[in-house]
């Protein structure tokens, strides 16, 4: 009966040493998945802030020259909204 304990005991060792080894290899293959998902999420990003950024920087760019083409075409006007603008302003900084 202590052979056939022995050998059984050896067998769960060599199971439990097969299993451990089988969790290391899963442990390193899910942390280079995460690594190379991380990396694809990280360069979306960047792609999107870009673009983001252009589109930003090219509406600005076209509200800037849609300004001057106005202020140009009305400068009394302007001047006007100008100055209508700082007195609202005023008062409201007044009042604090």
């Amino acid at each position: 009966m202590t052979g056939n304990y022995s050998e059984e005991l050896g067998a769960v060792k060599s199971d439990l040493q097969t299993l451990k080894n089988d969790l290391a290899k899963l442990s390193n293959s899910l942390k280079v998945d995460a690594q190379a998902n991380a990396s694809e999420l990280r360069d979306n990003a960047k792609t999107k802030f870009k673009a983001a950024r252009n589109n930003a920087m090219e509406a600005g760019t076209k509200g800037k020259e849609k300004a001057q083409v106005t202020i140009k075409k009305n400068p009394i006007v302007s001047i006007a909204a100008t100055a209508g603008l700082g007195l609202i302003v005023g008062a409201l900084m007044a009042k604090r």
